[in-house]
């Protein structure tokens, strides 16, 4: 679920499926033909009122790419399906639900066993769920299985919603872990997918700092704190590494 669509109990903003006919030219010379088919879509009014539309999985989860359209435009090209919502879409959307959560208690347990086995039970339903591939990476993580870490560390780095505001405990709990364990290429990797996206954040600026600084890279370090405090001036923990690499690029001068 690339926006972790879940249902939320607010009678205010439109949500549903919706469905929208397609037509297709199939087979070839004497055998073509066209056939219609009809494709199945959850839509959720955003907070900020633009129509955000997701394609239905297999498993009538909301997968894939959000994109928006307007409310005119939904009214003009898509058909209410309620039935399918309420009997189909919202019971799968709860067990995914039910399943990340009893996983995360695992992790937080420390019982990474049990919540590697439930993180792949949500990503089963859900390959794109950003929560569940998060939670998978960090139970490798944990128990120092880096190899694995790392495969879905490649994974994370090419999702564009794991960089989504919503994520950003999650975000940096990860990168945290990958820089704990020493995987500091990994970690500096995923950090300048997210600079790249915004470079107005003090606590990812630092991140970025202190990787650098455990990698012995001092001169990039200190780069990227000065950037953090001049977002963040008090700041005290970047402050603390910058008197920190301060005092060993002296040293070593």
């Amino acid at each position: 679920m690339a926006g972790d669509l879940f249902p939320r109990e607010t009678e205010e903003r439109l949500r549903g499926v919706f469905s929208s006919v397609v037509k297709a030219t199939v087979g070839f010379g004497g055998t073509k033909q066209k056939v219609e088919k009809r494709l199945l879509f959850f839509v959720e009014e955003q907070k900020d009122g633009r129509i955000g539309i997701q394609a239905l999985n297999a498993a009538f989860v909301p997968s894939g790419e959000l994109k928006y359209l307007t409310r005119e435009e939904l009214v003009s090209r898509f058909l209410p399906e309620p039935e399918i919502y309420m009997n189909k879409v919202y019971p799968a959307i709860r067990q995914v639900m039910a399943t990340l959560s009893s996983a995360e208690r695992h992790l937080n347990e420390g019982n990474t066993y049990c919540a590697e086995y439930e993180f792949k039970n949500a990503l089963r339903i859900d390959e794109d769920n950003i929560r569940a591939t998060f939670g998978l990476g960090m139970s490798y993580l944990e128990r120092g299985e880096l190899e694995k870490g790392d495969l879905v560390f490649r994974r994370l780095v090419n999702m564009k919603g794991a960089y989504l505001k919503r994520h950003k405990h999650l975000f940096n709990d990860f990168g945290i872990k990958l820089r704990k364990n020493k995987m500091y290429r990994q970690a500096l990797k995923y950090y300048s997918r997210a600079y790249a996206l915004s470079k107005d954040d003090e606590h990812l600026l630092y991140n970025i700092a202190r990787t650098l600084y455990e990698k012995g890279s001092y001169k990039g370090a200190l780069n990227f704190v000065r950037k953090a405090l001049n977002l963040k001036q008090d700041f005290d923990l970047a402050r603390q590494l910058m008197v920190i690499l301060q005092k060993k690029m002296r040293a070593a001068a």
